[in-house]
């Protein structure tokens, strides 16, 4: 998604769409983000946790107006994430509706009723639900995989649920706010900025010679210190992400995939 002439077509997205008066303070309470810090037309990357931290969905929450917020997730699963937030809406003046799974195209310039600017793939670039094709500017569904993992962005319910921290994602300086103040989860993310550290990191891993399937541990030494959570071939081999044990997650360290050699790539 470097370049302003490539698109890319994405199957199974969902949203959530929240309206009223409240949506703001709302999504703020529940999210890991600033998002009433959101101009019209912004967005930013965000985890909505419970309260013990683990991340319960991953995705861009996009600020339409001041009573109009989108909530996309790279999943089929707003059913799960609408389950979560309707459990907190208690008096607030806000309605949740559910945006089905759906084909989005993602790519700077596109535009439909429902557009989502997904700024992790670049500058400009928008996510927008059931968008008319960009023909012959269109990304492989293969090219989109190795621009996502390459870019160390996970797919919310394959690369990131809620066996994680939001921490683990690694993706801090992107969709945690430490200054906003109190929202669901909160106190655990505090206590590991403040106190501790997390044991497992994201990271983008480069495989020689083949494609290790999900699940797949990552080896040093004939011990286990990591685990892919998806990859794609490459024409050099293969790249995935997967979380590594912090002390072996820094670049440049070789490990073993299904007997295979592998290496952590540069941030």
């Amino acid at each position: 998604m470097t370049s302003p002439d490539a698109y890319a077509r994405v199957e199974g997205w969902s949203a959530i769409e929240a309206v009223g008066r409240d949506a703001g303070k709302f999504l703020q309470n529940l999210c890991t983000n600033d998002v009433l810090k959101l101009a019209d037309g912004e967005s930013c990357e965000a985890m909505f946790l419970d309260v013990k931290a683990h991340v319960q969905a991953y995705g861009w929450v996009s600020r339409t107006d001041a009573e109009r917020y989108v909530v996309l997730l790279s999943s089929d699963h707003c059913d799960r994430l609408h389950a979560h937030l309707d459990r907190y809406l208690i008096r607030e003046k806000v309605d949740l509706k559910l945006v089905p799974p759906g084909v989005w195209t993602i790519g700077r310039g596109v535009a439909s009723a429902l557009t989502v600017r997904v700024d992790a793939f670049g500058a400009g670039v928008v996510a927008a639900l059931d968008a008319e094709a960009v023909e012959g500017r269109l990304m492989t569904a293969e090219a989109f995989e190795q621009t996502r993992i390459a870019l160390r962005v996970p797919l919310d319910g394959v690369d990131v649920d809620d066996r994680n921290l939001p921490q683990e994602v690694d993706r801090n300086d992107r969709s945690i706010s430490f200054t906003k103040g109190c929202y669901l989860g909160q106190e655990p993310v505090a206590r590991i900025d403040a106190l501790g550290r997390v044991n497992w990191l994201l990271r983008c891993v480069r495989i020689e010679d083949g494609t290790p399937l999900p699940g797949v541990e990552l080896m040093l030494d004939a011990k286990p210190v990591g685990r892919v959570t998806s990859s794609v071939a490459t024409e050099g081999g293969a790249i995935a992400l997967a979380y590594v044990r912090r002390e072996h997650s820094g670049p440049g360290g070789e490990l073993r995939v299904d007997g295979l050699r592998a290496a952590i790539a540069p941030a």
